[in-house]
């Protein structure tokens, strides 16, 4: 596993992951769900970590999604292999950690690249940041609770909007919806991430750790991200899925 996929800093109380994959369009490979995984675990541990910002090398694209030319050079066995041991892990982990994530979105959020900013507390962006769930494309549907969390943040309806036609929301109305929290130019969106993690870091560790608990708590149910990674499963087994990733096959 390369480290330099994800790259990793402290800055007093606040961790900087940053997805470092811009040849491929910071996407979401195998090693990548894994190397997420293990460092929110750590850092949720690390009692000097606070807040994580989470963003992306380069100016243009925060997250592409899953890499799609890696999942299509893969047998069958090895994608449910590694949906197994790498995709779902690294979206529990977002769910079982404690701290707060704030998403510096720098560029195209799409697909599971949509999913991580979701699957953060916080987002904010710049005004290039496109946001899309782009897998009905390839006859996939989100499978690791990006339908839940999306229709708490938009509601109902336009969450089913996005998910049906998989079209990409400019930044603006990405900002109106409630998606993006903020939108900054280029230069400012670190800046801002920063004052507004170390504003929470300030804070009272623990009080911050509860606020979140009972939010994601009483929001969120376990039976329903459940159900939502089994239902995608049915688009492997008996839909396109696993045929469409074939299209990218080196």
């Amino acid at each position: 596993m390369s480290e330099d996929n994800l790259l990793t800093e402290i800055k007093d109380h606040v961790a900087i992951l940053t997805l470092n994959r811009p040849v491929q369009a910071n996407s979401l490979s195998h090693d990548l769900f894994i190397a997420i995984k293990d460092q929110l675990m750590a850092l949720d541990e690390d009692e000097n970590v606070r807040v994580v910002i989470m963003t992306g090398t380069g100016d243009k694209i925060f997250c592409a999604g899953v890499d799609l030319k890696e999942r299509g050079n893969m047998s069958e066995e090895v994608i449910w292999e590694s949906r197994r041991v790498a995709v779902k892990p690294c979206f529990d982990a977002f769910r079982q950690f404690s701290k707060p994530i704030i998403a510096a979105i720098n560029g195209l959020a799409l697909g599971g690249g949509a999913e991580i900013a979701l699957a953060c507390d916080i987002r904010l962006a710049t005004p290039n940041a496109q946001f899309a769930h782009t897998e009905i494309n390839w006859g996939m549907i989100p499978a690791a609770g990006a339908h839940q969390r999306l229709r708490k943040v938009i509601g109902i309806g336009m969450a089913k909007e996005i998910m049906y036609t998989g079209r990409k929301l400019e930044a603006e109305e990405a900002g109106r919806l409630g998606i993006y929290n903020h939108i900054y130019e280029p230069d400012e969106l670190m800046p801002e991430a920063m004052k507004m993690a170390n504003t929470i870091a300030g804070h009272s560790p623990l009080a911050v750790r509860q606020s979140k608990k009972v939010y994601d708590t009483y929001t969120y149910s376990n039976d329903a991200f459940d159900f939502e990674y089994q239902a995608s499963i049915e688009c492997y087994t008996n839909g396109e899925a696993m045929t469409e990733a074939k299209r990218f096959k080196k």
